[in-house]
Order: C-alpha cells, then structure tokens, then sequence
C-alpha cells in the first residue's frame, strides 16, 4: 500500500509542472489597446494547466503539447478583449530560472529529499517528453514589448512536492508519501514547518530566503529585456480553503478528492498566502503592477460549494499508456492523473481573465495626455499630465505645429507624469497641439490647446471693463482715476456721459457759462 501511495503522491507532483518553449505569436483582435504587442510568462497557472483545446501558438504545439498551454488561458482572453497581439511563452513547470535571471546570481538551495533544488542560474527548461527550451522566456521580450503579464514561484517553492507530500489514504493516516521519503508525522505540516530539525524543508525560510531572491533576479532580467512595457505581475489564487477541517477530506480514490487533513490544508493556505505576499513585494519593488487575485477567489477554493480549483482525480493503470487527458506517474504508467489537478478549472481561469482585465483597463485609463486647462494666454501656464509611457524614460513635451521644445521630463516607474508648462509669449494665437514623445519607447501622446492673444482671455481688468461695455473714454478716465483719485475725475466722468446721452438722442446744446 506505501509503494502504491508513493507512485499516487508522485504522480500529483506532475500537475504543477511548467514547461517553457520558444516564441509564439497570435494576432489580437479590435480593442482599446489595437495592435500593441503583448507577451505573456510563467506558469502553469498563467498556462492553463486541465484546459482544452490546447493553442497552435504553444511554444510546443500539438495535442498534447509539451506546456499544456490551452487556448482558453487569460493571457489569450485578455489579448482578444484588448486587440493585443500575443506571444504566449507560459509553460507548465516554470520556475524563476526559466523566465531568466538579471546579472546576479541567487543562493542556492540545499539538497532535500521532499523539495526541489532550485539552479542559481538561468536554466533552459526540459520538458515532460525530455524536449529542451530552445530559449529563455524573457528571450520573448524586447524593447518594442508594451505589456507583459507574469505569474511564478510556486515550482520555485516546490508547491506540487509539498501537495504529493501531504496526501493521505485517510482522513486518520499519517500523510504516506513523507512518512515513505522522511518519517512518519501526525501531519505535513510538523514537517514543512520546523525550521530547527528540518531547516531545508522549513517554508516560511525557502520564501524569504530563496524563491524572493529568484523572483527580484528574475523582475530585473524581465525590466532589462522590456525596458518600455507594462508590467503586471498576476498572484495565485487562493487553493486551500481558510480555516478548514478535516471535514474537507476525500480518499484519493474518488474524482476530485482532496486527501489532506484540515490542519494541513489550513497551513497549505497559509503557506501560499505568504507567498502571494513575497510576490506582491518584489513586484513593488520592482515598479511593478501587482494584481491581486486572492481575495476575489477566497469563497471558490477546495472545498466549497462552487469551487473554482480541480480536486486530484487518478486511476491505477494497467496498461502501458494513460487515457488522454490524463499523465502517468512514472514511465510504466502505473497510475494516472487528470490534468488540471489543483489548478483553477474553466470558471477560476475567467475569474482571474476578469481580475486582470480590470487591471489593464485601470492603466488604459491614464494612457495619453490631458492639459488642466483647455485655454491658455501667450505666456500662460498651464500643467500638462500623463500615461502610458515606459518606466523611468525620459518624455519630450512640444508645442505643434510648428515644434517649439517645452520641457523634457522624466516618467514613473508606472510610466506617469505632471508637469507645469509656461507657453512662449510670441506664439501665435489659434488652436495648438501639445505633444508628447518618450524618447525610449517612441509612444507619442497629444492633446489640443488653445492660445489666445496676451490680455484677451478672462481674468484681465481691461478685458472684464470692456465686456461690461465701457468704450475708448471710459477707459481712459479709469486709468486717470488711477493717477489722480476719483475724487478729480469724478466730473469728467459725468460730463462724459452726459455728452454721449445728448448725442444719442441727437439733441445738442452748447455749454452754460
């Protein structure tokens, strides 16, 4: 029964895998982002791991192909509802190293027998059927790249060893693959969780100190390679529920069974809330977009009653190869698994698609420029704001049609800017054109401006006096009035408009001595 339980538990190790392969591009459809070029990373969560049909743009097509890429994964709907043209590089199994490391190394980790031992360097991956990447996945970025979107570090936590490690054939079993491997233990969780007896296996140290590392190493060879995009680093969504109980348990011989204890389910959710934490910091870090799926799916996970997570469903096999739709445990095939075990069915994957299409709509918002005035005096300032722009690259603002350079100014690291401009005094006065370029990334962002003449527009004393209908005289006696008091002008003022009445109504009379 152990060696059965052993081949089981191995077998559940091979739904987190994440191949990586080369570069393939789809053409996008209509939308507000029209034709910009998006490139798609990571894992088998951001691949669509249990889906079908699988896509033609695989980096290895066929069915199956070797990332288990599915045309229905987010990355595809979010390129069809913004008209990106996609190059999707997720693959299941991928770890940090496979998208690649910036000019660093990260430290190594030490040789266990439950989790993997990571590279320090950037690796090529291989996949399931023994194929090697042609490249990295950040090979699939360049300088013209406008969004990226990225989701990794659960392999590089180790995620599907600890699920094989914590399975059980009852709800009151000690947890059989750990117990085969290490020892027995009441539950997983007095393993992954001792950092004094078994420090290499301990989680909460594994994250701080070796899937963060890789995760910054790995956003800084992402930025290097697509200085100009919009990065969006997508979380996890949430797998185990909170506070569960042993009341969750189903033998792994059922379809869909979650064979865990409440006590290990409840450190497996926590476990991976804490990763969801690490990511979320070495994304701000590295001034990039994180989206959030964790709360969105708090009511969906194992366990619910509409959950958005596929349960394990496996068979014992006795033929040579497994049923389609399933991957075998080992080359002998002896037990087969369901793909998309402990990966978001069809409804979680539309439930991030949705997450992380608010987060793109949010950033198309600010994309372009806006002026806070619409007109503005020879002269005048005004502040002139905007969007859209690579991180940190330098902006040149103009004013058309003629180009006459106002500023240059830096971006965000999201790729804003706000700026006062001060409008040349000897423009001429008619409706311009603000424009502004990054002189990175070549986006070029305009808005119209009106300039009007110096003095004509509102908020001028001779303007405001002349619209209340005062002609050449009146003005002049105020500015006399200005000179002399109003005291000395006074008359002049009232013999003024006594001459205009008499003139108006055409009677004339001379002057009284």
């Amino acid at each position: 029964m152990r060696k059965l339980m052993a081949a089981v538990a191995a077998t559940t190790g091979l739904v987190l895998l994440l191949f990586t392969g080369a570069p393939a591009t789809a053409n996008g459809g209509s939308g507000p982002l029209d034709g910009l070029d998006y490139v798609s990373l990571g894992d088998s969560y951001q691949a669509g791991f249990g889906l079908t049909p699988f896509s033609n743009t695989s980096p290895f097509a066929g069915d199956p192909n070797g990332c288990y890429q599915a045309d229905g994964n987010y990355p595809h709907i979010l390129a069809a509802a913004f008209g990106l043209t996609i190059n999707d590089q997720t693959c299941s199994g991928a770890i940090t190293a496979n998208i690649g490391y910036g000019s660093a190394t990260v430290p190594a980790t030490d040789p266990n027998v439950i989790l993997p031992t990571l590279p320090d360097v950037s690796t090529l991956q291989v996949t399931l059927s023994g194929m090697t990447a042609p490249q990295l996945q950040s090979a699939g970025l360049t300088a013209d790249t406008d969004v990226v979107t990225v989701g990794i570090g659960g392999n590089d936590l180790g995620f599907s060893s600890i699920a094989t490690a914590c399975m059980r054939l009852t709800v009151d079993s000690d947890p059989a693959y750990l117990e085969y491997k290490v020892g027995a233990f009441d539950n997983c969780k007095d393993y992954f969780d001792d950092p004094v007896t078994y420090p290499s296996a301990y989680l909460a140290g594994r994250i701080s100190d070796s899937v963060a590392p890789r995760l910054a190493q790995s956003f800084a060879e992402i930025r290097a390679a697509a200085p100009n995009a919009q990065v969006f680093v997508v979380g996890y969504p949430q797998v185990a529920p909170n506070n569960a109980t042993d009341a969750c348990f189903t033998a792994p011989t059922t379809d869909d069974a979650v064979p865990y204890s409440g006590v290990d389910l409840q450190f497996l959710h926590d476990i991976e809330q804490q990763l969801d934490d690490a990511i979320e910091t070495a994304a701000t870090a590295a001034d990039f977009t994180f989206v959030s799926t964790w709360d969105q799916t708090a009511a969906n996970t194992l366990c619910t009653p509409d959950p958005w997570i596929n349960g394990i469903t496996l068979y014992i096999n006795s033929g040579s190869t497994c049923d389609p739709g399933y991957l075998p445990a080992d080359s002998e095939a002896y037990v087969c698994v369901k793909l998309g075990a402990l990966h978001p069915d069809e409804g979680g994957v539309l439930e991030v698609a949705n997450i992380v299409q608010q987060a793109i709509t949010d950033w198309t918002q600010t994309r372009g420029v806006t002026a806070s005035v619409g007109e503005v005096a020879q002269g005048g300032q005004l502040t002139l704001s905007g969007g859209g722009f690579g991180p940190n690259e330098m902006v040149k603002i103009e004013l058309h049609s003629a180009p006459v350079l106002l500023a240059t100014v830096p971006a965000s690291g999201s790729g804003t800017f706000s700026t006062t401009l001060t409008i040349p005094a000897s423009t001429t006065p008619e409706v311009h054109t603000l424009v502004a370029t990054g002189l990175s990334s070549g986006r070029v962002f305009s808005t119209p401006i009106t300039i009007t003449a110096s003095g004509s527009s509102s908020g001028g004393g001779a303007s405001v006096l002349a619209e209340g209908g005062m002609d050449a005289d009146a003005l002049q006696l105020v500015g006399l009035s200005a000179l002399f008091g109003t005291t000395l002008v006074a008359g002049g003022v009232a013999l003024m408009l006594r001459r205009r009445h008499l003139t108006d109504t055409g009677h004339v009379t001379s002057p009284r001595h």
